[in-house]
C-alpha cells in the first residue's frame, strides 16, 4: 500500500480464511490492480486500504487526502477503481465521481462514507456510483466494502473482456469476407497469417498447406525465419498430427516431462496466473483437442525431440529439409536449411484449417494460450478452411468445365452444344468433328435451326424442349436422322447443363450398336436383379445386392440390414469387407440409432455428405460419407465412404433402383417362402382327410348299412307296437349318424369350407348340443347373457356336442360306459363299453356302474364361455392320458374298439371356419377357439 504517491508497493492478498471469498480473476493488462482510496482522514483511507488490501487478491492500493490528487493519478497513472469519503474539504465524493468518469468513463467508483443519509445515498445513485456504503465500527464493514470492491473489478474486467471478444468477432468476420474474395490458395494462407498477428495478437506462427502425405510452411509471420520451419510428414510432430487427427493441440509448458507431475509448473516462469496442473487437465478434458506434450513423452511436441537442443519450436527442426519449395517466388528455397534457433519456447497452439493444412504459433510464455484464444484460433482457421473450399470448389467446376470441353471436342461420338435461350428457342454454340463428318454440317458454315431442318425428318415427332430439361433424369431418346449415309436411327442422349449465367445443353448421337454398349452396364444389373428373384433366401438376396453394389455401381463399402421383427432391429446380414474394415463389427441397430434406423423408419433415403459436420448417435468408423436406401419392411442398404460428398444425384438415383429390385426381390422371396409352408399344410391337411375319408367310407358307412339291414329284418318280424316304436328309434339314429357321415366325407373329399355364416347365439347352441348328449348327472356351466358366434349353426352344433361327449365320458371319475371313438383322459375307474360318442343322443346300451365305483366317483362340470376373440369348452376332468396335441388327430384313442373321430372332428369343424384351436389340459381339458385370426 502507498500513502498520497503514484509510486505505490504491490499489496498481497490476506492469508485469513475469509480472503479466500473475495479472490478475483486475472487483474486487468496482466499485473495486479490498483485501488484508489480517497479520504481526508488519513488513518481511514490507510484503515480501508490494509482491510481491501489483506481481502482481495491480485491488488495494490493507493491512498490519498486530497480529491485533486488523486484524480491527478487518474489521469496520469492507471487506477482500476476508486473508492471515495463523501465530505471532504473542497469537493465532496460526488464532485470527485463526475471528475474521475469525465477521465474514464467505465471506472468503478464506491462511495464510502460516514455520513450517510436516503438524501446522499440518493444522489449517490442517481450520479451513476459503482456502490454505495456507509462506514462503521466492525470488521463487517471493511468485508462489505472488500466484496463491493472485487465485484466492481470484476465487471470492469468482465467489460473489457467482452470488448475484447466483440472487437475480435467483427474483425474475424471481416477476414472472413476478405478472404471468401481470395481466388488463390496461397492467398488465404497468407491472410491468415496476418489475421493471426493483427487480430488474435500471435506474434509468431505459421501455416503449412497439405501436399499429399507432406505439410509444406506457406506463409510465416515476421518474426519468423525460413531458418526455423522445415516440411513435414503426416502425423509427425504437433503440426502434423493436427492434420492427421484434425483436432486443435495445446501445448502449455514443451520443457518439462509430462510424466512427472513435479515439473508441470514452473512457477519462476508462469506469465498466466492461474496456470499450472490444472490448466493442462482442462484441456486434456475436450475431446477435440489434444495435449501436445502427451503423446510425445516428454519430448518436443512439435517433433519429438529436445526444444532446447536449439532446435525449431515448430517442430524439431528445419521444415524444408528435403521438401519441395515454397510456391512463393518471393520466398527462398529452405529445403536445405536447418539451422537452430532459440530455446525460449514454452508453449504453442496447433489448430487445422480442415483437411488443407495447419495454423501454429507459438510463445515463450508458459501456458500462454488460454481458452479465449484457441476459440479464436479454432474460429479462425474455420475460416480459412471454407474460403479454401470454395476456391477448391470453383477450380474443380472450372476443371469440369474445361474437361468437358475437351470431352465435347475428343467425344467419337456426334454431339452439338446449344444454348437454351427458353421457350424451346436454341442457339448453336459447337459441334465436334464427328457431327460434321455423321451429318455433314458446322458451326462454322450453318446455324442451328439450318441444321435442324436438315437432319430431322419432316415426318418427326420432336420432343418438348423445355421438358427434357425440367427432366430429373437424362433423355434417351430413340431418334431417326439424316446423315451423310442416309437416314441412320440413332439414341440421342439430352444432356442439360445448369450454369450460374446459362444452361447449356449438350446433345450426343450413337447409333444403336453403341446404345448396346451403353446399356450393357444396365443389362449387368438387370441380370443380377433376376438372379436376385431366383434367390432361395432373404440372406441369399442380400449377398447379390451387396455383391451387385459393389461390382456394377462401385460402391465398395456396401452392405444390407435386414429387420428381424421379434428382436425389432436391424440385424447385419450382408456386408463388404471394405465396410467392415471401415466400421468393425457392427451391432444390430434399433430405434433412435442413428441414420440407418431412420431411413428404414422414414421409408425415404437418407445421405450425409460429411459425417464429421453432423452429429450421431452412432459412429461411422472411417467413413467421410453416408448413404441409406429403404428396402421396404426388409431392412435398408447403407452405402458408405471414406471420400466426404462420394454420392452425388446420379449415385443416390442408381442406389434407389438398385433397392427397388432388392425390395421386389426379398418380396418375391417372403411370398415364395408363404407358399411353401402353405403348401405344406396344405398337402399335410390333404393327406388327414384322405385318411379320414378312407375311415368313414369304409370303417362306418359298412357296419351302418350292416345295422340298418338287420333292422329292417327285425321290423318284419316284430309286431308288438312299443317294440315297432324302439325300432323306429333306433332307425333315426341311423339317420342321424349317415348325415354326419355324409356331411362328414363332403368336407374331407371335397375340401368344403364354411361360405355361408350366420351369428348363432352360444348359450343356445350349447343348451341344444348338450341336451343331444348323455350327460350322465355332468353338469352345464353356460354364460347368462347372450354371446354371439359367427358359424354354421349345424357344424357348430356337431363341434360342442362332440367336445361335451369327450368331457363327459372322460373328464369323470364314476364309472360310466365307455365310448368306443373317445380319448380318455384322466380315467381310472372301470367302464364298460357302448356306441361311438358321435353317435349324439344315442341311448344305446351301456352297463350299469357298479354301486361302489360310483360311489367313488365324481361328476365333472362342463364350462362354456366367451374369450375376446372367440369362446372357449372347459371342463375340470383329470386331463388327457396322452398328448392334447395328438388326441386332435384322427383314430387316437385309448379303447381298442374306438375310431378316435370325436376330436379330430372339432379339428376339422375349426378349421373349415378359419378358426385357431389351442388346448391345454393344466386344470381338466379346454378348448379355445380363436374366430377373429
Amino acid at each position: 500500500m502507498d500513502t498520497a504517491s503514484g509510486d505505490a508497493d504491490s499489496g498481497g492478498a490476506g492469508d485469513s480464511p475469509e480472503a479466500d471469498a473475495f479472490r478475483g480473476s486475472d487483474p486487468a493488462g496482466g499485473g495486479s490492480r490498483r485501488v484508489l482510496f480517497v479520504d481526508d482522514e488519513p488513518g481511514a483511507a490507510d484503515l480501508a486500504a490494509t482491510h481491501v488490501e489483506r481481502l482481495v487478491e491480485g491488488i495494490e492500493t493507493v491512498t490519498f487526502t486530497a480529491p485533486d490528487e488523486a484524480l491527478a493519478a487518474v489521469e496520469t497513472d492507471r487506477v482500476d477503481c476508486v473508492v471515495s469519503d463523501f465530505d471532504m474539504p473542497g469537493s465532496d465524493g460526488l464532485e470527485l465521481l463526475t471528475d474521475v468518469r469525465a477521465v474514464d468513463p467505465g471506472i468503478p467508483f464506491v462511495l464510502f462514507t460516514g455520513k450517510g443519509s436516503e438524501e446522499i445515498a440518493s444522489e449517490a445513485i442517481s450520479a451513476g456510483v459503482t456502490d454505495y456504503l456507509q462506514k462503521g465500527a466492525g470488521r463487517d464493514r471493511y468485508e462489505m466494502l472488500a466484496n463491493s470492491v472485487a465485484n466492481a473489478l470484476e465487471r470492469r474486467r468482465a467489460e473489457r473482456d467482452l470488448r475484447e471478444v466483440n472487437a475480435k468477432v467483427t474483425a474475424l468476420h471481416e477476414f472472413a469476407t476478405d478472404v471468401a474474395a481470395c481466388d488463390r490458395v496461397d492467398d488465404v494462407f497468407e491472410r491468415t497469417v496476418a489475421a493471426a498477428e493483427g487480430v488474435l495478437e500471435f506474434d509468431r506462427c505459421v501455416t503449412a498447406r497439405r501436399e499429399g502425405d507432406l505439410l509444406v510452411p506457406a506463409a510465416l509471420s515476421e518474426s519468423v525465419t525460413d531458418d526455423e520451419v522445415r516440411a513435414f510428414e503426416v502425423g509427425e510432430g504437433v503440426v502434423g498430427t493436427t492434420a492427421a487427427e484434425g483436432r486443435t493441440m495445446v501445448v502449455d509448458n514443451v520443457s518439462v516431462d509430462p510424466a512427472d507431475p513435479d515439473q508441470l509448473e514452473d512457477p519462476e516462469n508462469c506469465d498466466r496466473p492461474g496456470a499450472g496442473p490444472s490448466g493442462d487437465s482442462d484441456r486434456l478434458g475436450d475431446p477435440d483437442r489434444l495435449d501436445g506434450s502427451d503423446p510425445f513423452d516428454g519430448s518436443d511436441p512439435f517433433d519429438g525431440s529436445d526444444p532446447f537442443d536449439g532446435s525449431d519450436p515448430f517442430d524439431g527442426s528445419d521444415p524444408f529439409d528435403g521438401s519441395d519449395p515454397l510456391d512463393d517466388p518471393d520466398r527462398a528455397d529452405g529445403s536445405a536449411v536447418a539451422d537452430p534457433v532459440a530455446d525460449d519456447v514454452r508453449s504453442a497452439i496447433s489448430v487445422p484449417i480442415g483437411s488443407y493444412g495447419v495454423v501454429q504459433a507459438v510463445s515463450d510464455g508458459y501456458a500462454a494460450f488460454d481458452d479465449g484464444d484457441i476459440e479464436f484460433a479454432e474460429l479462425l482457421a474455420a475460416h480459412a478452411a471454407d474460403a479454401i473450399d470454395q476456391i477448391e470448389t470453383e477450380n474443380a467446376l472450372r476443371a469440369e468445365r474445361d474437361r468437358l470441353t475437351a470431352l465435347f471436342d475428343d467425344l467419337p461420338l456426334p454431339a452439338a452444344r446449344t444454348v437454351a435461350l427458353g421457350d424451346g428457342e436454341r442457339r448453336l454454340d459447337a459441334t465436334n468433328e464427328a457431327f460434321e463428318r455423321t451429318f455433314g454440317y458446322s458451326t462454322a458454315d450453318h446455324g442451328y435451326r439450318e441444321i435442324r431442318e436438315g437432319i430431322v425428318l419432316e415426318d418427326a415427332d420432336p420432343p418438348d424442349p423445355e421438358a427434357i430439361l425440367d427432366a430429373e433424369e437424362t433423355p434417351r431418346l430413340e431418334v431417326r436422322r439424316r446423315t451423310t449415309d442416309g437416314i441412320r436411327d440413332f439414341i440421342l442422349h439430352v444432356i442439360p447443363v445448369r450454369r450460374p449465367e446459362e444452361t447449356v445443353v449438350y446433345s450426343v448421337y450413337a447409333d444403336i450398336g453403341e446404345q448396346k454398349r451403353v446399356e450393357r452396364t444396365l443389362r449387368r444389373l438387370h441380370e443380377t436383379t433376376r438372379e436376385m428373384f431366383r434367390g432361395e433366401d432373404r440372406e441369399e438376396i442380400a449377398e447379390l445386392a451387396t455383391r451387385a453394389a459393389i461390382d456394377i455401381l462401385e460402391f465398395p463399402s456396401s452392405g444390407v440390414r435386414l429387420y428381424d421383427p421379434d428382436a425389432g432391429k436391424l440385424l447385419p446380414t450382408a456386408i463388404s469387407e471394405e465396410a467392415t474394415a471401415a466400421l468393425g463389427e457392427r451391432p444390430a441397430f434399433g430405434p433412435g440409432d442413428g441414420r440407418i434406423w431412420e431411413a428404414f423408419e422414414t421409408g425415404e433415403p437418407i445421405r450425409v455428405d460429411d459425417l464429421d459436420d453432423v452429429d450421431t448417435p452412432v459412429g461411422y468408423g472411417d467413413h467421410r460419407s453416408l448413404l441409406v436406401v429403404p428396402l421396404g419392411d426388409h431392412g435398408v442398404m447403407p452405402l458408405g465412404s471414406r471420400e466426404p460428398g462420394f454420392f452425388d444425384d446420379t449415385a443416390t438415383q442408381l442406389a434407389r433402383v438398385l433397392a427397388a429390385n432388392v425390395t421386389v426381390a426379398l418380396d418375391g422371396a417372403e411370398r415364395t417362402a408363404q407358399l411353401r409352408d402353405r403348401d405344406d399344410a396344405l398337402q399335410r391337411e390333404i393327406d388327414r382327410l384322405e385318411k379320414f375319408a378312407g375311415l368313414v367310407s369304409h370303417d362306418l358307412r359298412s357296419p351302418l348299412n350292416v345295422a340298418a339291414g338287420r333292422l329292417e329284418l327285425v321290423r318284419e318280424s316284430v309286431d308288438d307296437p312299443d317294440a315297432l316304436d324302439e325300432i323306429d328309434r333306433v332307425g333315426d339314429a341311423h339317420d342321424r349318424m349317415s348325415q354326419l357321415i355324409d356331411d362328414l366325407l363332403a368336407l374331407a373329399r371335397q375340401g368344403r369350407t364354411v361360405d355361408d355364416l350366420e351369428s348363432v347365439d352360444l348359450p343356445e347352441a350349447a343348451a341344444t348340443a348338450w341336451r343331444t348328449v348323455d350327460t350322465a348327472g355332468a353338469a352345464l356351466d353356460a354364460p347368462d347373457g347372450s354371446v354371439a358366434v359367427d358359424a354354421d349353426p349345424e357344424r357348430l352344433r356337431t363341434l360342442l356336442e362332440n367336445l361335451f361327449a369327450n368331457s363327459v365320458e372322460h373328464g369323470s371319475t364314476s364309472s360310466r360306459a365307455v365310448p368306443d371313438d373317445s380319448v380318455e383322459h384322466g380315467s381310472t375307474d372301470s367302464r364298460t363299453k357302448s356306441g361311438d360318442s358321435v353317435e349324439h343322443g344315442s341311448t344305446g346300451s351301456r352297463a350299469e356302474p357298479d354301486d361302489d365305483a360310483a360311489d367313488a366317483g365324481r361328476e365333472v362340470t362342463v364350462t362354456v364361455g366367451a374369450l375376446p376373440d372367440g369362446f372357449f369348452v372347459a371342463d375340470d376332468g383329470d386331463g388327457f392320458d396322452v398328448d392334447p396335441e395328438e388326441a386332435l388327430e384322427y383314430g387316437t384313442s385309448n379303447d381298442p374298439r374306438g375310431t378316435g373321430f370325436g376330436l379330430a372332428i372339432v379339428r376339422e369343424i375349426a378349421a373349415a371356419h378359419g378358426w385357431t384351436l389351442t388346448i391345454d389340459d393344466a386344470d381338466g381339458a379346454r378348448f379355445e377357439f380363436r374366430t377373429d385370426d
